[in-house]
């Protein structure tokens, strides 16, 4: 397989996973605002630290809001992380490879990338802001679902996997680091946080499986500990780190990048949540992150150089 192919399906996988998981972050972050009444800077600003573009938005907007913050991430082209420049890189990358994806998958990904340039050029209130970003989630998965029925089973595919679980891995991270700051910013009682927890359980379809996973009344350090080590559940770090594992075995069973995810494996099994001690979540959190971080440098260093 061509390095060339194998880094554009990796990355057009990457960047429409990164559309799904900053349209849900946006639409929890945008809830637990009205639902639990938030100021802006309480609610946005851990949304931006974690990501790491809270200096690149202050040369663009001046102050931290609701509408400044939509506006930034979902139709910005100046922001290389905005749902509207994702979602171009993964339609171009696409084109490029479409003889080696399903005709559906390809479809789907331009009908989603045409009716949501339509959507942004109308004068959008609240309400529908909210409702493109489900679109993008249903229109991401759409594809998702195509790829996994339709594509065989070969590298093509084994790369898509990769981009998509190095990216989902990454951003429950960062959804974790978000909800972590938000709950260090503002002192509020035990139960008032775990509402917060569950928001973030629904923000991502996962409220039902949790309660499944769960046997004992919820609590903050359960709920992480479901995000973090459950191997069950499909957007839990651990069961996409497992998925990382399987692709990069399937590829080319390289020693190192096998050594590296099973290190990254081992620390988020040890780690031990204590809700009294946010910060030291933090910092595994922020080690979590690196890690991830130097495994995708690894990745391209071997596959795609």
């Amino acid at each position: 397989m061509l390095s060339r192919r194998a880094k554009l399906t990796y990355w057009m996988s990457r960047y429409l996973e990164r559309t799904n998981f900053t349209s849900r972050l946006l639409i929890s972050t945008n809830e637990l605002q009205i639902d639990l009444y938030l100021n802006d800077e309480i609610a946005w600003k851990p949304f931006l630290s974690v990501l790491g573009l809270s200096k690149d938005f202050t040369k663009v907007k001046r102050k931290i809001n609701e509408k400044n913050i939509m506006k930034y991430f979902i139709s910005d082209k100046i922001n290389p992380s905005s749902i509207i420049s994702c979602l171009q890189f993964s339609k171009e990358n696409s084109l490029i490879i479409r003889d080696r994806l399903p005709e559906q998958s390809v479809i789907k990904l331009n009908e989603l990338y045409l009716s949501f340039n339509k959507s942004i050029t109308k004068n959008l209130n609240k309400n529908k802001y909210l409702d493109l970003l489900k679109s993008v989630i249903q229109g991401s998965q759409n594809f998702m679902y195509s790829t996994d029925l339709e594509m065989q089973r070969n590298m093509d595919y084994q790369f898509l996997r990769l981009g998509r679980f190095i990216e989902r891995s990454d951003m429950m991270v960062r959804i974790l680091q978000t909800q972590t700051l938000r709950s260090k910013e503002h002192s509020k009682d035990y139960e008032y946080l775990t509402l917060e927890w569950i928001n973030i359980l629904k923000s991502i379809s996962a409220f039902q499986a949790y309660r499944q996973y769960s046997k004992q009344d919820i609590s903050i350090s359960d709920i992480i500990n479901f995000f973090l080590k459950t191997e069950t559940f499909p957007r839990s770090v651990m069961w996409n780190l497992n998925q990382i594992e399987r692709a990069i075995y399937r590829i080319s069973k390289k020693n190192e990048l096998l050594k590296e995810i099973k290190e990254i494996k081992k620390a988020v099994k040890r780690y031990r949540v204590q809700i009294a001690k946010l910060d030291k979540l933090l910092i595994f959190l922020a080690q979590i992150i690196k890690k991830i971080t130097l495994l995708d440098e690894k990745i391209q260093k071997y596959y795609f150089s």
